[in-house]
């Protein structure tokens, strides 16, 4: 990214600066830098979390007394489109490389531009965040809502332009736990799923609890509440998606992280995606001005 002050790069970086802190804070919300980036940080008796501008990402999220929900990796990058490993990035308006395949930057775009900062509000000790893409973003406008407190709530609402899109999106959650080898995931049983580890073949979960042995990638059918069991933190994740058609579960194994420049080696087994998401068959089709959210309602229990 250019420094030079009079350069259109530097120029809209100014703007939208000056746009996000002209936005009211609470108590207990600040604007300021994580990673090196602009940030919205949260710090309330009820829980403290950290949200990028780049990307709408959350990358914290800590109830009073507990543990962070969510897993970030040592080795990501930050900055101006940077796909930041760790999290919960947004992904859309496609799924991987698109339902055709052919889409040569995976996820979408929505992750690797700066969102900007429309509005923030506190009930009690519960922080709401609301992000939104920038007026240029024309094709598809999108609208992130962060809700931290003894629970949390992302909900993300995408809208179309002035012409019909065929929407994938994604809440590309990465949850912390203590070892991904010993836990149980519930909630999945008996899905169907198409497994992108084995060139999206189409197959079925048995009917008990999910537990990976090795790479997993599944889109599964499911859409309802799901439950991470970690007897090593000691804890259970809960996981209530809303809008959605499918959930996906993710993990590199020890395979597949070779080949992953972000992520240490060493540190597959800290965490699982479990993802809310519309894709493949089930995606949503928007016509011009319609609107379609998905959501996600997680908490943690000892």
């Amino acid at each position: 990214m250019s420094t030079d002050p009079q350069s259109p790069a530097v120029q809209d970086a100014a703007a939208a600066a000056a746009r996000d802190a002209a936005v009211p804070l609470p108590e207990g919300v600040a604007l300021g830098t994580a990673h090196g980036v602009d940030a919205v940080l949260v710090d309330t008796p009820a829980a403290t979390g950290v949200l990028l501008l780049d990307g709408a990402q959350l990358t914290n999220w800590v109830p009073a007394g507990g543990q962070d929900l969510l897993w970030m990796s040592p080795s990501s990058e930050f900055g101006p489109g940077v796909a930041v490993r760790g999290g919960v990035p947004l992904v859309g308006p496609w799924f991987g490389p698109g339902r055709d395949l052919a889409r040569t930057v995976k996820h979408g775009w929505l992750r690797n531009i700066r969102w900007e900062l429309a509005s923030t509000r506190r009930e009690g000790d519960d922080v709401e965040i609301t992000l939104a893409t920038p007026e240029d973003a024309v094709a598809l406008r999108g609208e992130a809502v962060f809700r931290l407190g003894a629970q949390l709530d992302v909900d993300l609402t995408l809208t179309a332009g002035s012409r019909p899109v065929e929407l994938e999106a994604a809440l590309h959650t990465y949850l912390a736990v203590g070892d991904v080898r010993e836990i149980e995931i519930l909630g999945l049983e008996g899905a169907a799923y198409l497994d992108n580890t084995r060139d999206l073949a189409a197959d079925v979960l048995p009917e008990e609890p999910l537990r990976l042995t090795a790479s997993t990638d599944r889109i599964t059918e499911a859409t309802g509440e799901v439950t991470v069991v970690d007897p090593v933190l000691g804890r259970r994740l809960v996981s209530t998606p809303r809008g959605t058609s499918r959930t996906v579960v993710w993990n590199p194994w020890d395979t597949l992280v070779t080949g992953m420049a972000d992520i240490p080696d060493a540190d597959w087994p800290r965490f699982v995606c479990l993802e809310p998401a519309v894709a493949k068959d089930g995606f949503v089709a928007l016509e011009p001005g319609a609107s379609h959210r998905i959501g996600v309602t997680y908490r943690i229990e000892n």
